[in-house]
This record gives structure tokens, sequence and C-alpha cells, in this order.
């Protein structure tokens, strides 16, 4: 049990079940690990039921790898390829995954940043604040608070499937603050058909190209089905699966 207030002066610690696995929740991430625990966004149960049990899945902006806990709590034998750019949030990743050694043969975690088009290196734009760096963002202007640069490595999505030889992919999870387009747009067709099931976060940023209407069209023109709805006014959570 915890004091009034006592969460501001120490990390939260948590066991999930029923497959326990052990982790923190600092401060600054506290209202992500709500999103994910206690609002439950990505519905992880009956997420967990239309996974094979021994699922592929590409984490794209694997933040501090609270989803890939909570899916690791639901599936025991997942293969996750975690892909997070953010120092702070490798590094508290890397951490839970030092508390259990047993997430080292589920999670393979690559400090790098996701795009569709080659790139070495690519300008992230963050919270200054080291422990805070929720809505990183290729895009300046993304976020107002968003006033710190930094350049980070870069990988494909194409890199990531050809490279692991992944044939099939149960499952991709973006949330990737605006990089989606980039990533899904520039990605050859017949390589995101191996993709059996999405879950993107999709941010309106343009009236041409970069929005959740012409996004929609082009994910179902690929031989998706597709439903969204508003997280907020320029955000969208998207579901699409491949029959």
């Amino acid at each position: 049990m915890f004091r009034k207030g006592e969460r501001r002066t120490r990390n939260l610690s948590f066991t999930t079940k029923p497959l326990p696995v052990r982790f923190q929740v600092s401060d600054s991430l506290y209202q992500v690990f709500k999103e994910i625990f206690m609002a439950d966004v990505y519905e992880i149960d009956a997420l967990a039921l239309q996974l094979p049990a021994q699922p592929v899945v590409i984490d794209v902006g694997a933040n501090a790898g609270f989803f890939d806990i909570q899916l690791l709590s639901k599936i025991e034998k997942a293969t996750i390829y975690a892909y997070e750019p953010m120092p702070a949030n490798v590094k508290t990743l890397q951490h839970t995954l030092d508390q259990n050694p047993r997430l080292q043969q589920n999670i393979k975690l690559f400090q790098m940043a996701v795009t569709g088009l080659p790139l070495d290196k690519l300008d992230l734009f963050a919270e200054a604040e080291e422990n805070s760096q929720v809505v990183a963002s290729r895009f300046a202007e993304f976020n107002e608070n968003n006033t710190h640069k930094l350049t980070v490595s870069c990988v494909t999505l194409t890199d990531i499937i050809q490279k692991n030889d992944l044939q099939s992919i149960d499952l991709l999870k973006l949330d990737c603050e605006g990089s989606e387009y980039d990533i899904i747009y520039n990605t050859a067709p017949e390589l995101i058909k191996r993709i059996r099931k999405m879950v993107i976060e999709v941010h309106d940023l343009d009236k041409e190209q970069n929005n959740i209407n012409v996004f929609n069209q082009y994910v179902q023109s690929l031989g998706y089905t597709t439903t969204h709805e508003p997280i907020n006014s320029f955000c969208h959570a998207m579901e699409a699966i491949r029959q």
C-alpha cells in the first residue's frame, strides 16, 4: 500500500497476472501506464485471444515496454521485436528485462527509430526532461513541449522484416507520433501483407495524404478490414485485420 502522495517520491512497483512480470513505473510514465493497464486501450484480453500461442510481434514505439509487458502477462511464448529510439525509455525497458530474465527470450530490444524510406540517422524532437520522453516525434511542431532535439539511429520496416526472415507477422503495433505514414506508405505492399493484424495510432497531420481518411483507404486497399475511433481531436486508434 502507498500513502497519499508517495507516488511522487518513489517509483511504483507492480507484478502482472496471470504470468508474472515485475516492473516499475516512474511518475513521468504514470499516464502511459494508466492508459495501457487501467484504461486498457489495447483491450489486451481480446487481443491475446486473436493471436496464436507463439505470436511474432513488431512493436514500433515501444516506449518503456508497457504494452510488451501486458502482452507477455497473457501470452508466454510471444517473440517481440521492440524498437524505441529514446534513451530514457530504452533504459527503463532494459531494467525490466534485467529484473525478469525469462523476458530476455521474448523481447528483442533495439534502440532505434523505424522508418519507411531508408535513413542513416533521424532527428527527433522530445521534451527536455530526460525521464519524460513520451511524445517524441520527427516533426518539431508535433508537441509544443518537444523543445529538445536529438539524433537517433534508424532501421526500415523492410529491413526488420527481411533481415529477421519474418515470413509472417501476427501483430504490428505502431505508436510513433506521425511516423506511421512514412512507415506504411513507403514499405512495399507485399511486405505489409505479411502482417496479419495491425494496431496503429494515426495522427491527422495534413489534409492531403497524412490523415485518417486517406490512410484508412490505403490500408483497406492492401486487403485489410479496418476500424478506427478517435482518441482526441487529431489522433485515432486504428485496427486492421488481413483476411
